[in-house]
């Protein structure tokens, strides 16, 4: 006899695996060595794989034996449901107090991932205030994946609750600047019982044992931990992953992003895991869901199994995109090709030909490919990163053309670059528009007053952020403009810095212009975001449609 049962898996990833007991039989065995993934646990003689080959396994295996199959049945579970609606200080959305019942019913952790914009703080912290109504949490952890979004967080939860916040580690001299205190100093306050309800802490603070043990060891009890931008911690290797994974006591566990696959379908399983949702090693993740091959056969080379890492993920999570928003407007994203100009041309040639002259010198890896490749975006958008002569950028002369007519027209406008250089030469040659800065050579709280008063004062024209400070976290939809100069690696991201000014609150159409010079590394970047966009919309929102299925047809051909 041969029982197969449904359960919780023990050492695979997914929603579920099928458990195989059975007398010795070789020919058993080599069916179920056919699967995509197996293991096999010694001391209880048992067998896990996918749930996905039950119908493989059932065709196969009834040629060897009887078999008995049990599985698993759905138990009815008490459902809760806002309570205090009516006493919010703000008035959340339909979508919003959906989000909140659905937190309030998750068992261990979830994912919120939602799209850019839709209030995913507001609903977190509504869901601390009903879950302290309604269950008795005591405290609430936010970690933030950005450094500054802490500043962000501190805001909404004094704009939308009446519960105490703080921000761990924050100094506030007698002058009102702000300094962050030292490690041991973070560690120490973490242990104290603290006033505060909401503790606000970077992830880069999860880098260090005191702080982690701190937490753990605390007099104060934390029942609930959001942790915001958690894609963020798509390295599982790194120490504040580790660090994260060590905070897995907490009564629940949410993760907040609505870019959960930045590169691949693996960028999900540090979030999986550490709500408790993924039950596999990393080993055994990849060996799931990814093909390897080139070099050696240790190269990843594609995926496969995606329906499995959707269904797991769809268990799991919330997701809602900016469709559900009637009242908003519309984003229009305008890829505007550039011819360089002879001597920008002349100056990109003579890059290209210098990194093909040291590529043919070096053994090309992951590291040197991308420094290589970085080199050729700068000399696209600022000629004199990389050189002292006096370079007109063809981008940085579209952008003034562009500035010129959408500030002429009394609208604001959000430029985005990867690199700081091009961001100061605008800011002087732009000063008629009063620019703004967003980068990280700002103070946090200058970097706040900036955001104040483009938001605020329609003086400030023209904000000039980096796509690493300003393009997460923040609100800038006084703006209903954005010139992108140059694009980051990734669809997830392109689009988190582009919602930026396409979020809830935006009133007027918004218009995107990424700038792609012709014939150079901008259109490889253009491809690679189109590609990746591909297989995060089939994972994530279910899309599949022609544009999407020729993109991963061109993909896979193309491995």
């Amino acid at each position: 006899m041969i029982n197969i049962t449904e359960n919780t898996p023990k050492k695979l990833s997914g929603i579920s695996s099928l458990f195989l007991t059975f007398n010795f039989n070789i020919e058993v065995i080599n069916v179920i060595k056919t699967c995509d993934k197996y293991i096999y646990d010694g001391p209880s003689k048992t067998w896990e794989v996918p749930v996905t080959s039950l119908a493989y396994l059932l065709d196969e295996l009834t040629y060897y034996d009887d078999i008995t199959l049990k599985l698993v049945d759905e138990k009815d579970k008490e459902i809760f449901y806002p309570k205090l609606i009516d006493k919010y200080k703000t008035k959340p959305f339909k979508h919003q107090i959906e989000g909140i019942q659905w937190g309030l019913n998750l068992d261990n952790g979830g994912l919120l991932l939602d799209d850019p914009g839709l209030g995913k703080s507001l609903q977190m912290i509504y869901l601390a205030e009903e879950l302290k109504e309604q269950k008795g949490l005591e405290h609430c952890l936010i970690i933030c994946g950005i450094n500054t979004l802490k500043g962000n967080w501190k805001q909404e939860i004094e704009k939308h609750s009446n519960l105490t916040c703080r921000i761990i580690g924050e100094k506030i001299s007698k002058k009102g600047k702000i300094s962050s205190a030292s490690i041991a100093e973070r560690a120490k306050e973490l242990k104290e019982p603290l006033d505060a309800f909401f503790y606000i802490l970077n992830i880069e603070s999860l880098r260090y044992k005191e702080v982690v043990e701190a937490i753990k060891k605390s007099k104060n009890k934390i029942d609930l931990i959001v942790f915001d931008e958690c894609h963020k911690c798509a390295n599982s290797q790194s120490q504040q992953s580790q660090g994260l994974m060590k905070l897995k006591e907490a009564r629940l566990k949410i993760g907040l992003t609505g870019t959960l696959l930045t590169n691949s379908p693996l960028n999900a399983f540090t979030p999986l895991k550490w709500i408790d949702v993924e039950k596999s090693t990393l080993t055994n993740f990849k060996g799931l869901y990814c093909e390897y091959g080139g070099f050696g056969g240790h190269q990843i080379v594609g995926y496969k199994n995606i329906d499995i890492l959707k269904n797991e993920i769809d268990s799991c999570s919330l997701r809602r995109t900016k469709d559900i928003l009637e009242d908003l407007p519309p984003k229009t994203v305008i890829l505007e090709k550039l011819d360089m100009n002879d001597q920008h041309k002349e100056f990109y040639d003579a890059i290209k030909n210098g990194v093909k002259e040291e590529a043919n010198k070096i053994n090309l890896d992951a590291n040197n490919t991308l420094a290589l490749t970085i080199r050729l975006l700068q000399a696209t958008s600022c000629p004199s990163i990389l050189t002292t002569n006096e370079i007109m950028s063809t981008k940085i002369e579209r952008t003034l053309e562009l500035v010129e007519e959408i500030c002429g027209h009394n609208e604001k406008v959000v430029i985005m670059s990867r690199f700081k250089e091009p961001i100061y030469q605008l800011e002087k040659l732009l000063k008629d528009y009063h620019p703004l800065r967003g980068d990280g050579d700002l103070s946090a709280d200058q970097f706040e007053r900036n955001k104040k008063l483009f938001q605020e004062d329609n003086k400030y024209m023209v904000w000039l952020g980096t796509h690493s400070k300003s393009g997460t976290g923040i609100t800038l939809n006084k703006a209903s403009y954005m010139i992108l100069l140059d694009c980051p690696w990734t669809a997830a991201v392109t689009k988190q810095v582009e919602d930026r000014i396409h979020r809830i609150g935006t009133k007027n159409n918004v218009f995107i212009y990424r700038l792609i010079c012709n014939n150079t590394v901008d259109e490889v970047v253009q491809k690679a975001i189109e590609r990746k966009e591909a297989l995060a919309d089939f994972i994530i929102d279910d899309k599949a449609d022609d544009k999407t299925i020729n993109i991963l047809k061109d993909y896979i051909l193309n491995m």
